[in-house]
């Protein structure tokens, strides 16, 4: 008997555990990780990563950070971004700039589609508003 996931159940199953990780930064990461789509729908995938790139050092930047790198680990575990250049969330931000906009809306769509799992499971994990 084969065993084979469809994208979704790893897709899950990555969220999931990023969420369960992230469960430790309490229930501020909850609400960051709620807002990220709205920013991204709003100001597009490339503004929003700036925003994210602007507040790492700052008081908030241990959400985006953790947000930044769980996207940035999704995107090279499903061969989206070129692992050899891009080695971090810090690189992807300036390499978003760089791609053809097929695939910036190519990644655009697999990045939303992964914070509304981590969304999901954040919210379940992570308790208070």
């Amino acid at each position: 008997m084969s065993f084979l996931r469809t994208t979704d159940q790893i897709k899950i199953e990555f969220a999931f555990n990023c969420a369960r990780n992230a469960s430790v930064l309490g229930k501020e990461y909850k609400s960051y990780v709620k807002k990220l789509p709205m920013l991204i729908k709003t100001n597009g995938l490339g503004a929003a990563f700036a925003f994210m790139y602007s507040k790492r050092s700052k008081e908030e930047g241990k959400f985006w950070n953790s947000i930044g790198r769980d996207i940035y680990n999704w995107l090279n575990y499903r061969n989206m971004i070129n692992s050899d250049k891009v080695r971090s969330f810090d690189e992807l931000v300036f390499a978003i700039s760089q791609i053809s906009s097929v695939e910036y809306r190519k990644i655009t769509s697999e990045v939303l589609s992964f914070l509304s799992w981590l969304k999901r499971f954040a919210d379940g994990l992570i308790e208070g508003d």
